[in-house]
């Protein structure tokens, strides 16, 4: 029962981990089939399951990687830019209607950063737009390979 909770819970954890573009959530999905498998000594895996778990870490991975890299090719902006960009931006804007008011402090944010922000708020917008493709990508192949690891664990 413990290892069970263990391994879901990792499972989960690398599930999270699927929507950042730095960790490789699938491959924590991928160690919690190790954990599982030495603990009850592979009697619920077959190498056909463990094998397709493989195969769809490896195109989570490097299938979210190579459609980052291509669907961000174009753009003049890196995806740090875009985050950082977009979350200070807000964050900015919070603590100045917070400080201010809310309609003094947006007036103020607006004409200290919003100039330099709108020009290339499209731009930002199409990358994070992009990003959150990927990350949906690379969390659909994280929530199938938990959905096989159950089957074969639980039925």
């Amino acid at each position: 029962m413990l290892v069970e909770f263990l391994t879901t819970l990792l499972m989960m954890i690398g599930l999270f981990c699927t929507v950042s573009v730095k960790l490789p959530g699938t491959l924590l999905i991928l160690l919690a089939v190790a954990f599982y498998g030495t603990a009850t000594e592979f009697v619920s895996f077959s190498s056909r399951s463990v094998g397709l778990l493989l195969f769809i870490s490896i195109v989570s991975e490097l299938g979210g990687r190579i459609l980052q890299s291509y669907w961000l090719a174009k753009f003049p902006v890196t995806r740090e830019f875009s985050v950082n960009s977009a979350v200070c931006h807000l964050g900015g804007m919070l603590v100045c209607d917070l400080l201010l008011g809310a309609n003094l402090g947006f007036v103020v944010w607006e004409m200290i950063a919003g100039k330099t922000f709108i020009p290339q708020s499209d731009t930002v917008i199409q990358v994070l737009l992009r990003l959150a493709g990927v990350a949906v990508f690379r969390f659909m192949c994280g929530f199938i390979m938990i959905v096989i690891i159950h089957m074969s664990i639980f039925l």
